[in-house]
């Protein structure tokens, strides 16, 4: 702490964030003086703690800096750790940086969250983003989470800010580092085909069913390329944003055009649409405000059985 005496009050500038006292006296008579106890707290509004789920453990470091670790374990996609916390007082409605110092292990995505609805978030290759608490906010999620397009483990040493302003200062320790987190992951997002069971090429063909919902199996057998690219389409309508797209346990890659995903999107504003994910390009991706028309391809021949997923993120 520092504190300066002047005739006409008192300045008070936090170093570090904590519990001092201050000492006031008089200038025109030295038998007056008074202490004051003062709490100085950190610019640093986040709040967390020891957590684990989904693979994930994070402890913190003595510093109150964040430890990541897996082990040898995989961390799913899109999956990871969360701390809920109420909104400190005088924050709601105004502009705050979001920034991180030190490695992103396994390419961590983080998020801050108000009402299940994304402000903004900080990864590998995205720093110091700008978000804001909408008004009647009372609670707000700090999430970490695996990103990328594959599972793997985790490892590595986090510092996260959220601080006032729109410009990110020098790290602090935030006030609460003892906050209890959980397990969290983000909703898919992917629309559900409908209109199953479907059979795909011929002699006998194949059979797509769905063993659990938003889960697909095709099993059976073409002679000629089964060629399905509008056979297994539905429609979600997504708000602006940064989405990915991924599938649990990819039948043959996620480079594959034999058989995967690919999604195009109609923009609200009428500008002319695109295709946004396709094999080889499903990483993160800006979007519009639009309607995402996905399908899920087989263009293959022979025999198959594979079962697989899709899933929709949006991560930001």
């Amino acid at each position: 702490m520092a504190d300066e005496v002047f005739s006409g009050g008192v300045s008070v500038t936090g170093v570090e964030p904590g519990t001092t006292t201050i000492a006031i006296k008089s200038t025109t008579n030295p038998n007056i003086s008074k202490k004051v106890p003062v709490t100085v707290k950190s610019r640093n509004l986040l709040a967390y703690g020891p957590a684990s789920g989904n693979g994930l453990t994070v402890t913190v470091a003595q510093d109150g800096s964040l430890d990541f670790s897996s082990g040898t374990e995989s961390v799913p996609l899109h999956k990871g750790v969360r701390w809920k916390f109420d909104v400190p007082e005088g924050i709601v409605g105004v502009p705050l940086i979001i920034s991180y110092t030190g490695d992103v292990p396994g390419n961590l995505i983080i998020g801050i969250y108000a009402n299940a609805n994304s402000l903004g978030g900080v990864y590998q290759g995205k720093n110091n983003t700008v978000v804001t608490i909408p008004k009647g906010t009372t609670r707000v999620e700090l999430r970490i989470m695996r990103g990328g397009v594959t599972a793997g483990s985790v490892s590595g040493n986090l510092k996260i800010q959220l601080e006032l302003g729109n410009t990110a200062h020098e790290w602090m320790k935030p006030d609460v580092t003892s906050l209890e987190g959980g397990g969290y992951e983000l909703a898919n997002l992917y629309p559900r085909v409908t209109g199953l069971p479907k059979t795909l090429g011929t002699d006998p063909g194949i059979t797509v069913t769905a063993p659990t919902p938003g889960t697909y199996r095709f099993k059976g057998s073409t002679t000629t390329a089964a060629d399905s690219w509008n056979n297994l389409t539905n429609m979600v309508h997504v708000d602006a944003g940064t989405y990915t797209m991924d599938a649990t346990d990819w039948p043959l890659g996620n480079d594959s055009w034999l058989m995967g995903i690919q999604a195009h999107i109609s923009h609200d504003d009428g500008s002319e649409g695109a295709t946004v994910f396709e094999p080889r390009n499903y990483g993160p991706k800006t979007l519009k405000a639009g309607t995402l028309q996905c399908n899920i391809f087989v263009n293959t021949t022979g025999e198959v059985d594979k079962t697989f997923t899709p899933r929709l993120y949006k991560i930001d």
